[in-house]
């Protein structure tokens, strides 16, 4: 495939600011000194875990971090499948039980547990048992922590999506473009706060943001079967790119129809979450591995369990790179190759 010199030019630039932006690969996990030198308690820990969509590569890299670290846990797994309306029975469970920490999968699941820091009564949400997140996209915004430097409650996590200026910044890198389309539960506060991002940013930069928010049902519920139509809104609109963003919605429930649907219509996807391009065959991603942000999860478990650190001190932080995923099958049936630069670094999935 060859370019003019123009847009290889402009392709350098978007790699060299992909890569001081720290797009290139996943780091080996921190460990404090302090936290390999304490000792390991001759007891067992009890940890439930509220998910939302069963156990994933996420919660076994939570698991295999304490496992090496010498730890024993009792794990109680609740999960919502994405209903809500099952929190209050599940915390009302966690307070009967009283574990020593929780684990909490997603933005509503760990705003539901919680509460928002300005305003968490105790008789509705748990505030005395120290909780850990994780895949939480904006922690502050959704009123979880009020600091990401120091939360300042019985809360601390980690967050697994690059920031938005990044993430533009691997879309340029692979295929300069003026149109960028997106699908979003307008329902979903990760996705609302994404698309105010993004509006920021594309204006920044002079891409046209094409916006398909999908259809509600009486009850104020996204409709899974409008996905398709949505999709095909943003197609017939222009966007040469589809952004799929931390929306549990699109990027997980219908991540199979998303991907799909998207392949029919010729439309390159870029996510920013690994799952659906590995298993659904999205074209681009730029994340960290689930398995990862799951061990960096734990290790801030560490720091409470182990350590006895006030989960109010301890920063909500996110791996500081992340890899490139390309799906080469759907690059080839879309014949949308991507520069040799962005190769020489990217995940290759073949299958």
């Amino acid at each position: 495939m060859f370019f003019d010199d123009d847009l290889l030019k402009i392709r350098r630039r978007s790699l060299l600011r992909l890569a001081a932006a720290g797009g290139l690969a996943l780091p080996s996990l921190p460990i404090a000194g302090r936290a390999l030198a304490a000792a390991v308690p001759d007891r067992t820990f009890r940890i439930t875990m509220v998910l939302g969509r069963g156990e994933s590569d996420n919660e076994f890299g939570f698991k295999d971090y304490l496992a090496r670290r010498g730890l024993k846990v009792d794990y109680t797994i609740r999960n919502t499948g994405g209903d809500n309306g099952k929190l209050p029975g599940i915390i009302e469970e966690i307070k009967d039980t009283r574990p020593d920490l929780i684990y909490s999968w997603g933005t509503p699941q760990t705003r539901g547990l919680l509460g928002p820091f300005d305003g968490a009564d105790p008789r509705k949400y748990v505030t005395d048992i120290p909780v850990v997140f994780t895949f939480v996209a904006a922690p502050v915004d959704a009123k979880i922590v009020p600091d990401l430097g120091r939360p300042g409650r019985n809360v601390t996590g980690t967050i697994h999506i690059a920031p938005i200026a990044v993430q533009l910044n691997t879309i340029q890198a692979y295929r300069p473009i003026k149109r960028l389309g997106v699908v979003y539960n307008p329902q979903e506060r990760n996705s609302v706060l994404t698309i105010e991002g993004l509006r920021a940013e594309s204006a920044l930069r002079g891409l046209e943001l094409i916006e398909e928010p999908v259809p509600l049902n009486d009850r104020g519920e996204p409709i899974s079967a409008a996905v398709p139509d949505a999709l095909g809104r943003v197609a017939k609109r222009g966007a040469e790119v589809l952004y799929i963003g931390p929306d549990t919605f699109i990027a997980f429930h219908n991540r199979a129809v998303v991907a799909a649907e998207a392949l029919r219509l010729r439309l390159p996807t870029f996510s920013v979450t690994e799952l659906i391009v590995r298993t659904d065959k999205a074209m681009l991603a730029l994340a960290s591995s689930a398995y990862g942000i799951g061990r960096f999860t734990a290790f801030k478990a560490a720091q409470i369990l182990l350590d006895g650190v006030n989960p109010a001190d301890i920063p909500v932080e996110t791996l500081k790179r992340f890899s490139v995923i390309i799906n080469m099958p759907t690059v080839r049936a879309l014949e949308y190759y991507p520069p040799i630069g962005l190769l020489n670094f990217a995940e290759i999935i073949e299958s």
